[in-house]
C-alpha cells in the first residue's frame, strides 16, 4: 500500500502506531514521507519517534509544505567476489570450514596448550607461527608484529592467489591515470592484546623493544609489501567491522578509487583478559572487483555483492544523551529503526522487500567462531558466499540440517548478511548468486563436499572444460611454478603433485587450464621450476622427482637473472610473441628459468586466449614460532 493508504488506515483506527511506522519505514526508508496533490499530506516522524503526527492542509495558522521525496537511486553496478581465503577454529582453510558448516559442527574447546586460563571458547591453533621469509620480513621485526597482522598477511595473499591475481594480473589492475596495482585494502581490526602482553613484561631495568603499529597497520603493511596503490583503511565497529569495511570498499570501487579491493578482518585472543567464555578467533579475506572487470579478466565469480547499508541502532541499555527525548514503553520506534538499515541495503541492491532473501547474522556462525569480534563479519560473509557457491543452505539458528537450496523462480538466490556491533553500528550486505547471461555457459563441475558433484557458475566461457591452448596440437603444456626459496618451492610443488595425483583436496582441473592459470595468475619469484609436459601423468612424475631430488631448479636470489639483458631490448616482446605463436615452449621455458619475466597474459591475449582462473593450491608457507623476546609463545 502507498503512504496515503497507510495514513488513512491509521486515522480510521485500522492500524496502530507500530504497524504504521513499520509500513512507512519499509516503504520509503526516510524520515519524512510526502504525497503531493491538491491537499498536501505529510507524515512526520520526530527524532525520538514517540508517535505519528498527521497534518492535512494548513494547521494552526502554519503552512504545511510537503517534504521533498528524492527518487530512489538506480542500483550501482554489481561487484563480484572473485577470491577468498580464511582460517577458523577447527578449519585451517575454507574447504574445511565448509565441511564443518554443512555438517553443523561446533568448535568449542579449552584454550590450546600454552595459553593461560581455562575459558571455554573457539580458538585457532599455532597462532604464534609465521613465515617471514615468504614476505621478505626480518625475523626480529616479524617477532614484534602483532600475530593478527601476520595472520592477515598470509590470508590476504591466499585470497589473491585464489583469484589468480598476483604477478602480471595484479600489475594490470590500474587506476584511471594508469597507476598499476590499484587495489584497496579495507580491514576490520581486532584487539591489541599483543601490545598488552609486551607492556606487561616491560620494566625500566630490563627495557625491551615493543611492538609497533596499531589497527592502522593491518591494511597498511600489506599494501606496502605488495606496492598496492588504492585506499588502505582500518575500521573498528566491533562485530560489524568487516561489513562496514566492505561498505567502504564498494564506495571506493564505484568512485573509481581502486580497480579491486581486499576486505577482511581478524581477531586473536592473546591476553587472558580477552578470553571470556564463548569468545572466538578467526580471519577471513574477500577480493572484490566490479563485475564488468571480472568478466573481462576471466575471473571465477563466487557471487555478486548487490548492495550494502550502514547505520546505528543504539543498544537498549544506552543512556539518554543530551537532546534526546525520553522514550515511552512503546516498541514501535525501536522496531522501525531496526528495519531501516536492512531495508536500505535491499534498496541499494534494487531488491524488493517482498523478494525471497535468506537472512544471515552473527548467530549463524556463533557455533563455529563464537563471539569473534572483528572476525565475526568475515565468518558471516564467508558462510553466505559458500552457501551461494554450493547452492546448499547450511544448518543454523533457523535450520536444523543442511538442505539443497532450490530456486523458487527465475530470480537468483540471495542472502542478506547483517551484523550489529556491540556499540550499535549496524551493517547489512546483500549477496546474490552469479547467473551468466547464457544459462548454458560458464558452468564448471566442482566437488561439493558431502553432496557429490555440482555445477557452479563462473565468469564468461568455461575455463576448466574448454581447451585454452593457443599452441599447435601436440606442442604440450608449459608448467611454471615459483617461490621465494627452494624450500618454499619444494613444498608448493608437493601440493601440486598431491592435487594432480588425486590425493589432494578439491577437483583436478585439466592440464591446459591449470598451466595457463599458473602462468597468468601467479607471481614470478626468485626460485623457479618449469617443465614442458604432454599430459598430467608426466607432470606428476616431474614434480615428484623435483621434490625428491631438488633439481632442476633455478635459484636467482644471488643475481644472475636475465644474463643476456633481454628485458631491456625493445625487440624482446616481438621475439617472445614469435616463439609463443610457433609453439617453442622449450625455448620459452629456458628464458623464464634464466630470470626473464614474461607477461604470459599478453602473449595469450595476442593469440586469442584470455587469462583463466581456476581453483589451485595456495603457495606453501614455512611457518616458524615467533614471539616477544624470542620465546616460542603459546601453542
Amino acid at each position: 500500500m502507498d503512504e496515503k493508504e497507510v495514513l488513512t488506515r491509521f486515522k480510521n483506527g485500522h492500524l496502530d502506531r507500530a504497524q504504521a511506522a513499520a509500513l512507512l519505514t519499509g516503504a520509503a526508508g526516510a524520515v519524512g514521507i510526502a504525497a503531493t496533490g491538491p491537499a498536501p499530506v505529510v507524515l512526520r516522524l520526530p527524532d525520538a519517534w514517540p508517535e505519528l503526527e498527521v497534518m492535512e492542509g494548513p494547521v494552526a495558522g502554519r503552512a504545511v509544505t510537503p517534504a521533498p521525496v528524492a527518487p530512489a537511486p538506480a542500483p550501482a553496478e554489481p561487484v563480484a567476489v572473485v577470491g577468498m581465503a580464511g582460517r577458523y577454529p577447527g578449519a585451517p582453510d575454507l574447504a574445511a570450514f565448509w565441511r564443518r558448516l554443512r555438517a553443523g559442527h561446533g568448535s568449542v574447546s579449552a584454550p590450546p596448550p600454552g595459553r593461560p586460563g581455562d575459558e571455554i571458547g573457539h580458538y585457532l591453533e599455532r597462532v604464534q607461527d609465521f613465515d617471514p621469509g615468504f614476505f621478505g620480513i626480518d625475523v626480529r621485526e616479524a617477532a614484534l608484529m602483532d600475530p593478527q597482522e601476520r595472520l592477515f598477511l598470509e590470508t590476504a595473499w591466499e585470497a589473491l592467489e585464489d583469484a589468480g591475481c598476483t604477478g602480471g594480473r595484479l600489475d594490470a589492475l590500474t587506476a584511471a591515470d594508469g597507476t598499476a596495482r590499484s587495489v584497496g585494502v579495507f580491514t576490520g581490526a581486532g584487539s591489541g592484546d599483543y601490545a598488552l602482553l609486551a607492556a606487561g613484561t616491560w620494566t625500566s631495568e630490563r627495557p625491551r623493544p615493543m611492538p609497533g603499529g596499531g589497527r592502522w597497520s593491518l591494511p597498511n603493511r600489506f599494501s606496502s609489501l605488495l606496492g598496492l596503490t588504492g585506499p588502505s583503511q582500518s575500521v573498528d565497529t566491533e562485530q560489524s567491522s568487516v561489513l562496514v569495511a566492505l561498505h567502504l570498499a564498494l564506495a571506493a570501487l564505484h568512485r573509481g578509487e581502486c580497480a579491486a579491493a581486499l576486505v577482511g578482518g581478524v581477531q586473536l585472543l592473546l591476553h587472558p583478559s580477552s578470553r571470556r567464555p564463548g569468545a572466538g578467533e578467526g580471519v577471513g579475506v574477500l577480493l572484490l572487483k566490479p563485475l564488468a572487470r571480472a568478466l573481462a579478466d576471466g575471473d571465477s565469480i563466487h557471487c555478486l555483492v548487490r548492495g550494502s547499508a550502514v547505520g546505528h541502532l543504539a543498544p537498549d541499555s544506552a543512556a539518554q544523551g543530551p537532546g534526546r527525548r525520553s522514550r515511552t514503553a512503546d516498541a514501535a520506534p525501536a522496531h522501525a529503526a531496526a528495519l531501516r538499515v536492512p531495508h536500505a541495503a535491499l534498496r541499494a541492491a534494487g531488491v524488493e522487500a517482498s523478494a525471497t532473501v535468506v537472512r544471515e547474522d552473527a548467530g549463524s556462525v556463533r557455533a563455529l567462531v563464537g563471539e569473534a569480534g572483528a572476525a565475526t563479519g568475515a565468518a558471516s560473509l564467508t558462510r553466505a558466499v559458500l552457501q551461494l557457491r554450493h547452492q546448499v543452505l547450511a544448518p543454523g539458528p533457523r535450520r536444523a540440517e543442511a538442505e539443497a537450496w532450490e530456486r523458487e523462480d527465475a530470480a537468483p538466490r540471495r542472502i542478506r548478511v547483517g551484523v550489529r556491533g556491540a556499540g550499535g553500528a549496524d551493517a547489512h550486505v546483500v549477496l546474490e548468486e552469479y547467473l551468466p547471461a547464457d544459462a548454458g555457459a560458464g558452468l564448471v563441475a566442482a566437488a561439493d563436499p558431502g553432496t557429490g558433484t555440482k555445477t557452479e557458475p563462473v565468469a564468461g566461457t568455461d575455463p576448466v572444460t574448454a581447451d585454452p591452448d593457443p599452441e599447435p596440437a601436440g606442442a604440450g603444456e608449459l608448467f611454471v611454478l615459483s617461490a621465494p626459496t627452494p624450500a618454499h618451492l619444494a613444498a608448493t610443488a608437493q601440493r601440486f603433485a598431491e592435487l594432480l595425483g588425486g590425493t589432494g583436496p578439491g577437483p583436478v582441473p585439466p592440464l591446459g587450464a591449470l598451466a595457463r592459470a599458473l602462468r597468468t595468475g601467479r607471481s614470478a619469484m626468485d626460485c623457479r621450476f618449469a617443465a614442458v609436459v604432454g599430459d598430467t601423468g608426466e607432470l606428476v612424475d616431474a614434480l615428484e622427482q623435483f621434490v625428491r631430488d631438488g633439481a632442476p631448479c633455478a635459484d636467482l636470489r644471488d643475481g644472475g637473472a636475465d644474463p643476456l639483458g633481454l628485458a631491456d631490448a625493445p625487440e624482446t616482446d616481438g621475439y617472445l610473441a614469435a616463439l609463443w605463436q610457433a609453439g617453442r615452449l622449450h625455448q620459452l621455458c629456458g628464458l623464464w628459468l634464466s630470470g626473464l619475466d614474461i607477461d604470459w597474459a599478453v602473449l595469450e591475449r595476442a593469440h586469442g586466449a584470455g587469462a583463466v582462473s581456476v581453483p589451485l593450491p595456495a603457495s606453501a608457507f614455512l611457518r616458524v614460532p615467533l614471539w616477544l623476546g624470542g620465546e616460542e609463545g603459546p601453542a
